[in-house]
């Protein structure tokens, strides 16, 4: 049969029901706002009229339940003539006798759901794609490094998870040489291709907690006779961002604030902040930002400015404690870095109120 263009999605770690930032009061709208995207990105496969969705593991934060499966089929019944091709990861892994084992899914999906390799030929598309699930929420055998070289006529599309330690470690270079055609992987929350065009992990769809920065989404993979193509899709509905806001050492709390929540507007309201300062500030006392904390979602304040003293002043006021002792021994020396040292050991010393 002959080779078609073909169009397909790829995507991985959905992590349905997972509820981030519980913490900040906003789990529950964490867990709809995955579901959404998840959702979006099903509509758009429509739209884009593509041959099939890859899902390469951790669909699920937990190995679903009958009624969680059953919503699902019937998004993906609706997704007909699309093909789904899924595998189940370390988080929603195949349990013996649970609801994975025992559903059957819509004709148009394949779940490759056996603990060793196996693969399913879909004639309509000349394609036959391989995989297999996860049964335990570790594996640290390499697994996939012993798969044969695929042979046969059509396209070969693997779907694979894994590549650390304890969760199926991965030779990528073993597996850029066994036949196939795409490479599918999962595991890794950051989107990354491996081998350009070729091989890569889409990572999560949503950031799934503050350590996932970055754009999150999906991958568009166009695959013909002349090679593939990969286009990297963002689809979350929110990111963590990191704002480094160098503060002046006159500047008021007042602009500050302005500074700041311009920045956070441009960004983008619905998005997770970390606001980490340096510089040197004239303000005695630490920055409070309680009505930027009102309207918008600030998780963490990394403070690391240093006070603007007036060296002279401190050390007149200081002759005869520590103080004005360490001032006087820190201008003797000639190293390149003692105003940095100065302004630390101030700091420091004010901070024990040593007199």
């Amino acid at each position: 049969m002959e080779e078609r263009a073909m169009k397909l999605i790829h995507m991985a770690d959905v992590h349905l029901n997972r509820m981030p930032e519980e913490r900040e009061g906003i789990g529950s709208i964490r867990k709809q706002e995955i579901q959404d995207t998840f959702d979006q990105v099903l509509i758009q496969a429509k739209k884009e009229k593509v041959d099939c969705i890859l899902i390469a593991g951790d669909l699920y934060d937990h190995p679903p339940m009958m009624e969680e499966l059953k919503e699902l089929n019937a998004r993906f019944k609706k997704l007909s003539p699309i093909t789904i091709v899924l595998i189940a990861g370390n988080h929603d892994f195949v349990e013996e006798n649970g609801s994975y084992e025992r559903f059957e899914f819509a004709e148009n999906v394949i779940f490759l759901k056996s603990k060793t390799l196996q693969s399913h030929y879909v004639e309509s598309l000349n394609t036959t794609f391989w995989g297999f699930s996860y049964h335990q929420k570790e594996i640290r055998e390499s697994l996939y490094d012993r798969i044969e070289p695929v042979k046969g006529e059509g396209y070969h599309i693997l779907l694979a998870h894994g590549g650390d330690e304890t969760h199926i470690p991965i030779d990528y270079e073993n597996l850029k040489w066994l036949g196939f055609d795409y490479i599918a992987l999962g595991h890794i929350h950051k989107q990354e291709q491996i081998v350009e065009d070729f091989m890569g992990y889409s990572g999560s769809l949503e950031p799934l907690d503050r350590t996932e920065k970055g754009e999150h989404g999906y991958y568009l993979v166009d695959i013909s006779e002349e090679g593939q193509r990969m286009t990297f899709v963002p689809a979350a509905k929110r990111s963590y961002e990191v704002i480094e806001v160098e503060v002046e050492e006159d500047e008021t709390l007042f602009d500050l604030t302005g500074r700041i929540e311009d920045e956070m507007i441009e960004r983008g309201r619905q998005n997770f902040y970390e606001i980490h300062m340096t510089g040197y500030t004239s303000l005695s006392k630490k920055f409070s930002f309680e009505a930027l904390e009102k309207k918008y979602y600030i998780i963490d304040i990394l403070d690391e400015t240093m006070k603007d003293y007036d060296e002279n002043e401190l050390y007149e006021e200081n002759k005869e404690n520590i103080l004005g002792m360490f001032i006087e021994e820190i201008r003797s020396l000639s190293d390149p870095y003692k105003e940095e040292a100065m302004t630390m050991g101030i700091e420091a010393l004010l901070h024990t109120k040593v007199k």
